[in-house]
């Protein structure tokens, strides 16, 4: 790991500097404070409802998430992924907080209040919602992140050690969520431009960045001869690189920015044009500085160059490694690069307030909330997803154990209808005013998943395939359904049975029900 960058106390202004067991009290109570909505829905999101099954343990391992299942092992004291939530994401919450607290004295040499919120966005990203949300992975994925974090602040003097160190500490959080190097990187930039501010010069800032990058290629060349070796899943391959290469890729990048443009929309476009506007300023003010470094001209040019290509850099992390895989599906939760951004920001406009007015960096109390506001609004969605899920269960189970014609049927399987999984008319309010709140829920999930039936006592319902429904359909080996709703029918050929969920239609506005008030 690089040596930490030598650099003048920052002026707090009229602001007190926080002790390290205070910056650590900050970050742990606010920690738990954000993640207290997810806790409290308690909600098997996408794929908790399948794990908690104990179905495919070797799911991790073939994703080259090796780590992961260790990590489980070790809290259940078992070889199975029980279901032990929420004790798994409090404990890996509370080490992301020690390593907030770790992350804000190595950006800030005395911190105060102000400080410490421009690091809250590591946690407070709102697409890492959609990490958090998930009962089994999540934990993992936020274990990745202090991984990123200690690699990133490792102070060991000598440079071998540290870079080795580091590297070990990259394998590490790619083995738990591959994902996660993009906050590597985004850190790496945040530094970059932190020795720009400092001063630092020409040679040591480039020997600095180039250390990073070795890190970064023996860490993930450690990964590949490791973990990787494990991977069998396919979702990972790379795309093919051929004629339409690159506008797959551009396709990509332009829907994550247009993602963005939905957390702009959820922010209201004052709070996120102020920021945006505060940091470009900073930015500039800061680009300023490399004149003043010490250094020959060139390489002052260098850092110059650097310093532009580094926002082109951080903006594309925020898909990251996504943008150049075959998986066509960009989720929420894929965009941890984001945290890096926002933790730029943040750093440009304290930056930028302090040399106006130190008092001025309070205003990043109003983005914070919102990031609060955004996590409990979150909360409330799932809660009604949860509340959905649950009456649409009662509803097919009602009919499975009352109706005597289905008494013969051995095996349901449960066929869902496509793109289902975002109606929810309880969430139709928030969903409307925050927009990005429909996208976290995942596109991926479903109005209702076969697992959760056992739930209810009925084992006998499957995932099943609309494809072979439809074969047998086709040959009338299927007749009409012997229950047939607004939400679904259920067919029985032989002794299968088939629940076939219906495309929901309707309108999840409530209010266009009633009459409009004059």
């Amino acid at each position: 790991m690089s040596r930490p960058i030598e650099r003048r106390p920052s002026v707090q202004g009229n602001e007190r500097a926080l002790s390290q067991s205070h910056v650590l009290l900050f970050f742990v109570v606010l920690s738990f404070v954000y993640v207290f909505p997810i806790v409290r829905a308690d909600y098997a999101y996408v794929d908790d409802n399948w794990r908690a099954l104990l179905q495919a343990q070797d799911a991790w391992r073939n994703q080259g998430r090796i780590l992961l299942e260790g990590l489980y092992r070790a809290l259940t004291f078992s070889e199975a992924t029980i279901n032990i939530f929420p004790l798994p994401l409090l404990i890996s919450v509370f080490a992301l907080a020690l390593a907030m607290a770790r992350l804000t004295f190595w950006l800030f040499p005395r911190p105060g209040i102000t400080s410490c919120l421009v690091i809250l966005p590591v946690l407070c990203n709102p697409f890492f919602l959609g990490n958090l949300t998930y009962q089994y992975d999540g934990p993992g994925m936020v274990l990745a992140l202090v991984a990123v974090i200690c690699a990133i602040t490792c102070r060991i003097e000598r440079r071998s050690v540290r870079g080795l160190l580091a590297a070990l500490l990259i394998a590490v959080a790619l083995s738990l969520y591959q994902l996660t190097i993009s906050l590597f990187i985004g850190l790496c930039i945040v530094e970059y431009i932190r020795g720009v501010k400092d001063k630092v010069a020409v040679q040591a800032l480039l020997v600095t960045l180039v250390e990073r990058v070795v890190q970064l290629i023996v860490g993930g060349l450690i990964y590949f001869f490791t973990a990787y070796q494990l991977a069998i899943d396919t979702r990972g391959n790379h795309l093919p690189f051929d004629q339409q290469w690159f506008e797959v890729v551009w396709q990509k990048f332009c829907f994550s920015m247009q993602m963005l443009g939905l957390l702009t929309a959820s922010a209201g476009n004052g709070v996120a044009v102020a920021l945006l506007l505060g940091a470009s300023a900073g930015f500039v003010l800061l680009m300023s500085n490399i004149p003043q470094m010490q250094g020959r001209l060139s390489g002052k040019l260098g850092v110059a160059l650097l310093y532009l290509l580094g926002l082109v850099v951080l903006v594309c992390s925020v898909p990251g490694m996504m943008l150049f895989v075959a998986e066509p599906n960009l989720e929420a939760r894929n965009f941890i690069g984001f945290a890096a951004v926002l933790v730029l920001l943040f750093f440009l406009n304290h930056e930028l307030f302090g040399r106006v007015w130190p008092g001025l960096r309070w205003l990043l109390i109003m983005p914070t909330l919102f990031m609060f506001a955004f996590s409990y609004a979150y909360g409330q969605v799932i809660i009604a997803k949860k509340e959905l899920e649950s009456a649409m269960a009662h509803y097919i189970a009602n009919d499975l154990v009352s109706r005597s014609e289905l008494r013969s049927v051995t095996k349901y399987y449960y066929l869902r209808a496509p793109g289902d999984g975002n109606w929810l008319p309880r969430g139709h309010g928030a969903m409307t005013q925050m927009p990005l709140l429909r996208y976290i829920l995942s596109g991926s999930n479903s109005v209702l998943h076969a697992q959760f039936f056992p739930r209810l006592g009925i084992n006998n319902v499957i995932g099943g395939e609309h494809s072979v429904f439809a074969q047998l359909a086709a040959s009338g080996r299927v007749g009409a359904p012997l229950v047939d709703n607004r939400f679904y029918s259920i067919y029985v050929a032989g002794a299968q049975g088939f629940i076939v969920m219906k495309p929901i239609q309707e309108d999840e506005n409530y209010n266009q029900h009633w009459p409009a008030v004059p």
